[in-house]
């Protein structure tokens, strides 16, 4: 009778334990979610459509060519200070704003009425690992509504002297939220990037001048150019750079000219091959952050900028300019 006594109370014992086990999964998964709802509600908050600026571009060109911006790994959030460097709130602004007057001249001095404008990934320093901990100068919504708010200010500054296609490439790695103990991608779809271009689309919803490209479930976007089809992503799922063009064009069916890439913080430029009249190029673009505290400790920097790429109709990405942002 003592044994079946002890029997039943080890049954027992075991369905109490599978309860508090359930118990503890669905707090956990509750708690996730909260949190994820919470940051969306933060960001929401702070949703003010901008006012349209008056046109004062050129109606029409005569142009043939078409130029796409490049903008890489602003990590916004991110605050510190080297030999080479010193990065914070205040000086993205700065750098936005300079950017802005350097992209205005280039509009107004090769009479472009339509520029593409594509936002590679990182927009944010996130928290990857603990050392991002001492980096970050605020909390990952306020680093995600800064970088939102100061990339669609541009945007909406910009559209007074041409219309704008903005593409905004989905994912990176940055950008990932990692509640702690999940690894990289682990959890692909919870990508701030996502938060940010909607919010960049929301607050530009009245201007007319300006349309919002996304491609949110994927890690890269389509742009077409001209007669030439090009494809962005950050580059942080790439294995091998030199065989982007050709991975890309067996998965995606369909032949690329460029694959506009980021994530290496120096640009490069490499041709893989080739077409009718033009080279399968793939293109690392500068970062907008430049060299940083992990940088300097592998002995790797380069100066922070962005590129412009201008393309013609006949021979595909012929020009190349680089608008250095100090």
């Amino acid at each position: 009778m003592l044994n079946e006594i002890e029997k039943q109370r080890r049954e027992l014992e075991k369905e109490r334990q599978k309860l508090n086990v359930t118990k503890v999964e669905y707090s956990r998964q509750i708690r996730q979610q909260s949190r994820f709802e919470l940051f969306y509600e933060n960001v929401a908050r702070q949703i003010n459509t901008f006012d349209v600026p008056e046109y004062i571009g050129a109606e029409y060109s005569e142009s043939k060519k078409e130029y796409v911006l490049t903008i890489a790994d602003i990590h916004s959030g991110e605050k510190f200070e080297i030999d080479t460097n010193n990065y914070s709130f205040e000086e993205i602004t700065r750098r936005f704003n300079k950017l802005f007057n350097d992209v205005v001249a280039f509009i107004q001095e090769h009479d472009i009425n339509t520029l593409k404008v594509v936002c590679l990934g990182d927009d944010v320093q996130g928290i990857l690992r603990l050392s991002d901990l001492q980096l970050n100068e605020s909390t990952v919504v306020q680093a995600a509504v800064f970088a939102a708010k100061t990339i669609a200010n541009f945007l909406n500054k910009l559209s007074a002297y041409c219309r704008i296609d903005y593409f905004h490439v989905p994912s990176s790695n940055h950008s990932q939220m990692r509640p702690l103990g999940t690894k990289a991608s682990e959890l692909a779809s919870e990508d701030v990037e996502y938060v940010i271009c909607n919010y960049i689309k929301d607050v530009l919803a009245s201007n007319e001048r300006i349309f919002v490209h996304t491609n949110f479930g994927y890690d890269y976007i389509e742009i077409p150019i001209l007669n030439f089809w090009t494809i962005a992503m950050h580059g942080h799922t790439i294995k091998n750079i030199d065989n982007a063009v050709k991975d890309l064009t067996y998965h995606k069916k369909r032949f690329y000219t460029t694959v506009f890439l980021a994530h290496y913080h120096a640009a490069k430029m490499g041709v893989v091959g080739e077409m009718a009249n033009t080279d399968c190029e793939v293109i690392v673009c500068p970062s907008f952050v430049g060299s940083c505290p992990y940088g300097d400790k592998l002995m790797k920097g380069a100066r922070p900028s962005c590129s412009i790429f201008g393309y013609d109709e006949k021979y595909g990405h012929t020009e190349t300019y680089k608008l250095f942002l100090t």
